[in-house]
């Protein structure tokens, strides 16, 4: 269902030549990895080192708290800061929605296109991938497109996105309540309650993935 509300990499979603290079050269790059569970992210300014890195949880809510609490850390205006991330399907949802509200610039790239330019990489893992993409980013800045949904659309989509992180998020919950409270309870109490749990968790996974 979500998928079919972005169609992304149409030239009519992305406005082009989004900045200045004068503008994108005082810009802080914000590198993404996105996965199902979790986001990389890799702050970093042109000519610098690596300013922060740090792992977020793949919800609208965690990820618009990170990026104002990175925006505090280095006193930086929403316009100081863009962001980059691989496209992934509906894996980047979260993130459209969270810039969308944050008013932040979001640049999804073809993985096939920061694979081809990034050239051979030493070693793979989910911060190093943050990383190529902010050094992507800062070094192909002049062919940045910003990422953008039609108003009703992003309606839409916002909706879909709430309800599949309560979705998450219960299931997280439930899935702790597995592991904690095992110690706490008779073998025979706490294999009645894992089987229901395991109800819970099968039935919120169908409706994630009847979102998705």
């Amino acid at each position: 269902m979500l998928l079919r509300l972005l169609g992304l990499f149409q030239v009519p979603f992305f406005s082009s030549w989004i900045f200045s290079k004068d503008k994108i050269m005082e810009k802080v790059v914000i590198g993404i990895d996105v996965s199902k569970e979790k986001l990389d992210f890799c702050f970093q300014r042109t000519g610098e080192k690596i300013l922060k890195e740090c792992i977020v949880e793949n919800t609208t809510c965690a990820i618009k708290s990170s990026l104002k609490n990175g925006l505090k850390e280095f006193s930086l205006t929403k316009p100081d800061v863009w962001l980059c991330a691989e496209y992934t399907g509906q894996y980047t949802y979260p993130l459209c929605c969270a810039c969308e509200e944050l008013g932040i610039d979001l640049w999804l790239e073809n993985p096939a296109e920061i694979k081809q330019r990034s050239g051979v990489q030493r070693g793979k893992n989910d911060k190093l991938d943050a990383r190529k993409i902010a050094a992507y980013a800062l070094r192909f800045q002049d062919k940045a497109r910003l990422f953008k949904l039609p108003g009703q659309n992003m309606a839409s989509l916002k909706q879909l996105v709430s309800e599949r992180d309560m979705y998450v998020s219960d299931k997280c919950k439930y899935q702790g309540q597995l592991t904690d409270q095992k110690r706490f309870m008779s073998k025979e109490n706490y294999a009645c309650k894992s089987r229901r749990l395991q109800r819970q968790i099968k039935e919120l996974e169908l409706s994630i993935s009847e979102i998705e």
